[in-house]
């Protein structure tokens, strides 16, 4: 019997010894997957976010300042804190709000951050608000998502590829044959994009949207709901989005349009303060949205467009009771 068991013990145990030793192979070759890094999205591709930003295991990445900067805001409490993707990143819309509320009131030093990052989707910005956020204690908190969660993903929704991340799967999660498993998934789902899924379906960007607003609440402070402004027309839309952006270019103006009223719906439902953007811009004539506001992608504004903005914002804070009040308590602090 001994011979016997000892061959069933060998047996059993040449899977985990050729695993042992597939995985010192590996690391013998330093091979290492990040998903994080090579997950790709409409924007920013891997190769650009490893030169702009850093790694998050939560939030995918963040610009490389990103942490201090959140050190620095801890010195004292922000009257608003805007969150959003890259039209809040690289956008100029919370500077010129707070350069007309001073205009209007001489003296007054308004607290205001932007915390939005290029490519983020409403998941993001909810792990965001969670984790870095919340804890500052702002007043109030904007929302502006939209273009990026409803973008289709690689093959992986956004949720999911945050299920990825190495920290998600302690100690597995770091082994290099699970690494390589995951590269091989995903080399898989990116030669069967027949169904690509949106990075955040409808259905979760409604409830990431509700669970935002809720946690702001329960902190103390205004959640306020941007919605997404743009130029595009059915029949004008921009080609190059099909390439990363979209499987059919018809598909742009309907689905921009779906997730923007799913915003509207929530903040009726909930009661929460909404600067409805879109429909501010769409009663614009349409020659000054494609030649004077937007961008050529007409996702994105030029300067003389965030001014626009930054003056319909300037409006909702003085039309909604709850922004107002928040606008006169800094009033009253600033003399």
């Amino acid at each position: 019997m001994r011979p016997l068991a000892a061959r069933l013990a060998l047996f059993a145990a040449s899977p985990i010894v050729g695993l042992a030793l597939a995985e010192a192979i590996f690391r013998l070759f330093s091979f290492e997957f990040d998903p994080m890094l090579r997950v790709e999205f409409g924007w920013p591709k891997p190769e650009i976010r490893e030169k702009l930003y850093l790694t998050d295991p939560d939030l995918f990445w963040v610009p490389k300042h990103y942490r201090e900067r959140l050190e620095a805001m801890k010195t004292g409490r922000p009257d608003i804190v805007f969150l959003g993707d890259s039209c809040t990143e690289f956008g100029s819309y919370p500077r010129w709000f707070r350069e007309r509320i001073e205009a209007e009131h001489p003296g007054l030093e308004l607290a205001v951050e932007k915390l939005g990052v290029a490519g983020w989707t409403s998941y993001q910005g909810l792990e965001q608000l969670k984790r870095d956020v919340l804890p500052l204690r702002p007043r109030v908190v904007s929302f502006y998502f939209g273009w990026n969660d409803h973008w289709v993903g690689f093959g992986l929704d956004d949720r999911a590829v945050h299920a990825m991340r190495p920290d998600g799967l302690p100690i597995v999660g770091r082994l290099r044959i699970v690494q390589l498993f995951f590269r091989i998934r995903l080399a898989w789902l990116a030669d069967h994009r027949v169904e690509r899924p949106r990075r955040v379906s409808p259905e979760d960007f409604r409830s990431n949207l509700r669970t935002m607003a809720r946690l702001t609440r329960e902190m103390g402070a205004v959640p306020l709901m941007l919605t997404a402004p743009t130029s595009h027309e059915f029949g004008r839309e921009p080609r190059y989005l099909v390439e990363r952006w979209l499987t059919d270019l018809r598909d742009l103006v309907p689905l921009h349009q779906r997730y923007v009223s799913i915003v509207r719906e929530v903040a009726v439902k909930d009661e929460i303060p909404l600067c409805d953007l879109a429909a501010d811009f769409a009663a614009l004539p349409q020659a000054d949205l494609t030649y004077r506001y937007f961008k050529r992608d007409g996702m994105h504004l030029v300067r003389e467009g965030y001014e626009k903005l930054a003056e319909f914002l300037y409006a909702c804070f003085q039309r909604e009771p709850e922004l107002r009040r928040v606008w006169t308590r800094a009033v009253s602090a600033g003399g």
